[in-house]
């Protein structure tokens, strides 16, 4: 226990001795500290957290915070006679309630005369000067609770989500729309194309999945009747960590009966203006130092045009995936298409990788082939596209939206050929779902859906330059995650990898996305001399780990002799001045894998190698 935790305790325990320690008084009726700044020469009761201490002989000044702001507290024996003697009681974060009489000071300051006062709750934990910062960056998503007591800005951000959700559903409310719930636990996952994650069922001995999107219960909903009907849903998708994505996340999607994809469009551009111009006061927001106007109408641009302009290449003209491959050669375009499956999926990764990064918009992308959704409806006048559009801003999508596909012949079709596409090693592909097919065979109205993920869309109003920012508890790996080498002797009975005295200890201080892959991130690590800049595919990373960095660049080993062919180069257009190390890196053998990051404790050893460390048993975290 530290010297200050153990007298924090010490107080505690006074505090015991006089009485109840957590005491629990009815304070509904007490005053918000922004109405005890309009209340002068009133008596007020106010409750909160003291930041800020000032002691003056036999007078205190301390600062109270509640969530509408701050106030400051003045005491003093002539008021409180003997009970001045507990303020000595008191640390910074400690919680308490006082009563008194609202006047200003001779510098202009509204202030309360405090009568009366109580510690409600002790604060034992020292409260960081400075919690925010890069080398806390971890520690603000994984003790959220300090970085609300300290970092007003992180309360704005999630007032800010919060009046969001607020001013959408009101939205939706005031035209018609009813909000419903839909099961989380489905026993057919669907409704997008992503990974799930897989639970069991004890009871009915079954395995179920969290569900991956609300669609295809939402749409049952408007078989049955319920003609708008919308869900404020948490979803889960079993896939990776990055700027813009989280395992688990909030959106909001509703579907309307009797109206085209037209039609949504003008009523997303209502929406999405609406909740801007209340939440930014104007129709202009700024994002990681861009401004762009959500003036509607939104320009529109086709899919298959936003290709072409970018690439030259007219997916149109292209039948099978040998063609594309070709378009990819003769344009010499390079794209990473390992383990994908389909030609909608290869449509969509050169289009991720090339075109939607640079689309700062706002712009609707519009009628995409019917490969990639296999869940609308074709267009009537084109049955290779179909009506389909996606809002993207900042080369990111905010929110998507389809006309249904209603035919239950063409859906039981279309998923068999997302099980043709599963066979053929397509992860995710979607699965068919019996019951929905029977719900469509009901007749359901033709009908529009939408969807849109809030964290996203609060991340881009609140320009937060990472998703964790604006979820108030992100995924993270285990805190305690770790694998201790044993000796460098053991480590290096594995194999080679590279020279041990060519990989150094760096801290990751800026993590931005690629802008010409959706893969990779543009990273810059400090090594104590000097910033790097390196290019990685590592996911799970964050500013302030501590990761082994070799010297080199773009690597290429030679399995035969052990030996390294090293090449700098750039990567998708930005030069690689090193490169994170991974097991094999760092000798770990064949029951390791992945990059591997380093104790936090070494950032005090910033570019000295890190076998150096290995010998002295350092731990190393894998994620």
């Amino acid at each position: 226990m530290s010297d200050l935790v153990e007298q924090r305790q010490n107080k505690l325990n006074e505090l015991k001795r006089l009485g109840d320690a957590y005491p629990q008084p009815n304070l509904a009726s007490r005053q918000s500290t922004v109405e005890s700044l309009k209340m002068e020469g009133k008596q007020v009761t106010v409750a909160g957290r003291i930041l800020l201490l000032r002691g003056h002989g036999k007078i205190l000044f301390a600062d109270l915070h509640d969530l509408t702001g701050k106030i400051q507290l003045f005491f003093e024996k002539n008021t409180l006679a003997d009970k001045i003697d507990q303020t000595k009681l008191f640390d910074l974060g400690d919680i308490i309630s006082a009563t008194g009489i609202v006047f200003k000071t001779t510098a202009g300051e509204t202030t309360i005369r405090v009568s009366d006062f109580q510690i409600l709750a002790k604060n034992l934990r020292p409260l960081p000067e400075k919690f925010h910062g890069l080398t806390d960056v971890e520690e603000r998503y994984r003790q959220r609770y300090v970085d609300l007591i300290v970092n007003p800005e992180s309360r704005e951000i999630f007032k800010t989500r919060s009046k969001i959700l607020s001013t959408m559903r009101k939205f939706l409310d005031e035209h018609g729309f009813m909000e419903v719930e839909t099961p989380i636990l489905q026993p057919v996952y669907g409704g997008a194309s992503a990974k799930p994650f897989v639970t069991h069922y004890n009871e009915l001995n079954q395995n179920m999945y969290l569900r991956i999107s609300d669609e295809l219960y939402l749409k049952r909903l408007i078989v049955g009747g319920l003609e708008k009907v919308y869900e404020v849903s948490k979803d889960f998708r079993n896939e990776g960590v990055s700027r813009f994505h989280n395992p688990e996340f909030t959106q909001i999607e509703f579907y309307w009966a009797y109206v085209d994809y037209d039609e949504l469009m003008r009523f997303t551009e209502q929406l999405v203006s609406t909740t801007i111009k209340t939440i930014k006061k104007s129709l202009t927001v700024s994002f990681q130092g861009k401004k762009l106007d959500f003036t509607p109408p939104f320009p529109r641009l086709t899919f298959r045009d936003a290709i072409f302009e970018k690439t030259k290449i007219d997916i149109d003209l292209i039948k099978t995936e040998q063609d594309f491959h070709k378009s990819l050669e003769i344009g010499n375009w390079k794209l990473d298409i390992t383990g994908v499956v389909g030609l909608g999926a290869h449509f969509d990764a050169l289009y991720k990788e090339y075109v939607r990064p640079y689309l700062i918009g706002p712009v609707f992308i519009t009628d995409y082939p019917s490969e990639m959704i296999a869940l609308a409806k074709r267009k009537a006048d084109n049955p290779d596209k179909i009506a389909s559009f996606q809002l993207l801003a900042m080369g990111t999508e905010l929110l998507k939206a389809y006309n249904e596909l209603n035919d239950p012949a063409d859906q039981k079709a279309r998923w068999q050929d997302e099980v043709a596409l599963e066979k053929k090693g397509a992860e995710t592909a979607m699965q068919m779902d019996d019951d929905y097919i029977r719900a469509l065979e009901y007749g359901m109205p033709p009908t529009a859906g939408w969807g849109m993920g809030i964290d996203r869309f609060t991340q881009f109003l609140t320009d937060s330059p990472t998703i964790k920012d604006v979820i108030l508890f992100p995924a993270m790996r285990e805190e305690n995650s770790s694998h201790v080498i044993a000796s460098a002797s053991e480590a290096i009975s594995f194999g080679v990898g590279l020279a041990s005295d060519k990989i150094i200890i760096g801290e990751i201080v800026e993590l931005e996305n690629h802008p010409n892959a959706d893969k990779l991130h543009v990273l810059k690590i400090n090594t104590g001399s000097e910033v790097l800049q390196i290019v990685c595919g590592a996911q799970n990373i964050s500013v302030g780990d501590i990761v082994p960095v070799s010297l080199v660049g773009a690597q290429v080993f030679d399995e035969k002799n052990n030996s390294q062919v090293v090449k700098v180069a750039k990567l998708r257009g930005i030069e690689s001045m090193g490169m994170l190390c991974s097991a094999r890196e760092l000798g770990l053998g064949p029951d390791h894998d992945g990059i591997y990051l380093l104790d936090k404790k070494l950032k005090e050893s910033l570019g000295q190698p890190v076998n150096k460390f290995i010998k002295n048993k350092f731990v190393i975290r894998n994620f």
